[in-house]
């Protein structure tokens, strides 16, 4: 669904960004920006950035950044159409809704038909958990050492020992059996389609929000032996288990420096009574690259507190890099043989489990102490083996500075010449980068990455600096960008220096809703890199960003061209790039 680009500007330009982001961090005025401590991520200095005038908001520490749609998508986890239909109603806006088109009217009547049937059973449940007959379930919560107050806090509830009665009481309110069905809170009988009976019977029910804590799903426990012991709601509309953390709509908002990582429903609840309101948890499935992402959005650091048995340890191994790979610092817990967080903070409280997360050892060596627990250091051949594996860790470590750290620290714990350890990790760095160069000739995420970011961070010094921007003008064109966002943010840069116009940000706010997109787009047009306040420097980066970009983008027309004479003038151009000496003062 697209509102029209008049409607998503009138609602982007009516709604008051620093207004809307103070409700969320302190900003104060300094020049012609806002400024306050980031709301994406724990800092003590302030970072963030808003731009009134660019009505764009920029942090200088954690790279978030976006116009005032893409503030609420990242810090409410709502999607592009949420957030106008939020903007809109806050800003009384009137949508027109015949801008949608049949299925997009019947998928949001379904939306929150489904969210109604959710809410509505979350009420039940809770209702049901403090009626006298249902007195085990709610024992049980209690004989976990969970408060009446954390029973309500997380919503809490039981779904009754019987085989229809959540159906019973939702059919009683109208609720259609095709849109029953789809909830996730019930099933069809396999003998026969009509006979449709609840999903959770005889279970303790965790309800699961969304961000802005809406139940979009449930979790389930049993209360004798049988199995399986837990039961998620499946998948649906609302609900997708490998983008959703147990918990995340109440640490959003700790302001911790790091989120705590454990396995389950009552580690959660257990954890945020102690006080670690920063706790979060997956549900029922391995971690995931969305996992990552979605705590990416608010922390920079992960201490993974998994149950410290073999199975906990394995998973913690699995998440390590998926976290790594989204730019996370990461630590791991190990509690006592045997305990989880639950019983570990029953016995020994809150201050002796907060100083062991502040002291948790950094992921790197938690893989290393796992990789000593297969081997007897005491033979040398293991000793050898063991070290050879230990080495690979570093080499897959992408920090120069990490790898150098470590590289002392494991030398010196386990014995072994440091530079006899490094030629051991370069064999396997080096290896991994001939598998990458053997596989194929293109380049490498890594890479491709960073020649993303060098385009990008080029876009903004040609954007803030235009008096020397329009020198180079007759050497730059659109098409020396990558596809897409940078071609067009290239195009109206170089296009808004030549006319002395501003750019327009009705077209990057409509064709770019993206999270992602925003952030580059907001980076561009607000990050000015001090480092190029001294006019040397700035203006031998633009010379060799030409250069490189003149290059790349004539060794690709070579290959795509067949006229000859195009041929004879590109590689004229190419033999000239090296002697090109670009005149900042007369042009």
């Amino acid at each position: 669904m697209r509102y029209p680009e008049h409607v998503i500007e009138q609602i982007r330009e009516q709604s008051d960004i620093v207004s809307i982001i103070s409700e969320y961090t302190a900003l104060n005025k300094r020049g012609g920006s806002y400024v306050g401590l980031c709301p994406f991520h724990n800092e003590k200095t302030p970072s963030f950035s808003v731009s009134e005038e660019k009505q764009l908001y920029y942090c200088f520490g954690c790279g978030a950044g976006g116009n005032v749609i893409t503030f609420l998508m990242q810090k409410e986890n709502m999607n592009f159409i949420e957030a106008i239909k939020y903007l809109a109603e806050r800003e009384n806006i009137k949508l027109d809704e015949t801008y949608l088109t049949d299925e997009e009217l019947e998928s949001n009547r379904k939306r929150g038909q489904l969210l109604e049937i959710l809410k509505e059973s979350a009420r039940y449940f809770h209702f049901s958990l403090r009626a006298p007959e249902n007195g085990e379930a709610l024992s049980y919560l209690t004989s976990r050492g969970l408060s009446l107050e954390t029973i309500k806090q997380f919503g809490l509830g039981y779904a009754p020992h019987q085989f229809n009665g959540l159906y019973e009481y939702l059919k009683q309110k109208g609720y259609k059996d095709e849109l029953l069905l789809e909830s996730g809170l019930f099933l069809q009988g396999k003998q026969s389609q009509t006979m449709i009976y609840d999903r959770f019977s005889g279970r303790v029910i965790y309800p699961i929000f969304d961000l802005s804590k809406k139940v979009i799903a449930f979790g389930g426990r049993v209360l004798d032996g049988s199995l399986p012991k837990y039961l998620n709601s499946p998948e649906n509309m609302l609900f997708n288990k490998s983008r959703t953390l147990y918990g995340m709509h109440l640490a959003k908002n700790s302001g911790a420096p790091y989120f705590i990582l454990v396995e389950g429903y009552m580690d959660v609840i257990a954890m945020h009574q102690a006080g670690f309101t920063q706790t979060v948890a997956s549900l029922g499935t391995a971690f995931t690259p969305g996992h990552a992402k979605l705590l990416k959005r608010h922390t920079g650091e992960v201490v993974i507190l998994y149950d410290s048995d073999n199975a906990g340890q394995k998973a913690a191994l699995r998440a390590i890099p998926i976290l790594r790979n989204e730019g996370i610092k990461v630590k791991v817990l190990l509690l006592e043989e045997g305990k989880d967080p639950d019983e570990y903070l029953k016995t020994h409280g809150y201050d002796a489990m907060k100083a062991l997360l502040e002291g948790a050892p950094p992921d790197i060596w938690f893989q290393i102490r796992t990789i000593e627990k297969k081997y007897q250091l005491e033979i040398p051949e293991e000793k050898i083996k063991f070290l050879q594996e230990a080495s690979i860790v570093l080499a897959e470590t992408s920090s120069s500075i990490e790898q150098a750290i470590y590289l002392k620290e494991v030398s010196k714990a386990y014995q072994i010449d440091e530079e006899a350890f490094k030629a051991e990790m370069n064999r396997h760095y080096q290896r991994g980068m001939r598998k990458v160069a053997m596989k194929s000739e293109v380049k490498s995420p890594l890479q491709k990455k960073q020649l993303f970011n060098n385009e990008v961070i080029f876009l903004a010094t040609l954007y803030h600096f235009p008096n020397l921007t329009k020198h180079v003008l007759s050497y730059l064109k659109p098409e020396m960008f990558e596809e897409g966002l940078l071609f067009d943010l290239a195009k109206a840069i170089l296009e808004s220096i030549e006319q002395g116009t501003e750019i327009d940000m009705t077209y990057f706010t409509t064709h770019y809703a993206d999270v992602d997109e925003q952030n580059i787009i907001s980076h561009v047009l607000i990050h000015k890199d001090q480092r190029y306040e001294d006019t040397t420097i700035l203006k031998k980066m633009i010379t060799e960003n030409v250069k490189r970009l003149n290059k790349v983008y004539i060794e690709k027309r070579l290959k795509e061209t067949k006229d000859i004479n195009e041929v004879q003038i590109l590689l004229f151009q190419k033999k000239e790039l090296d002697k090109l000496n670009i005149d900042y003062i007369n042009g």
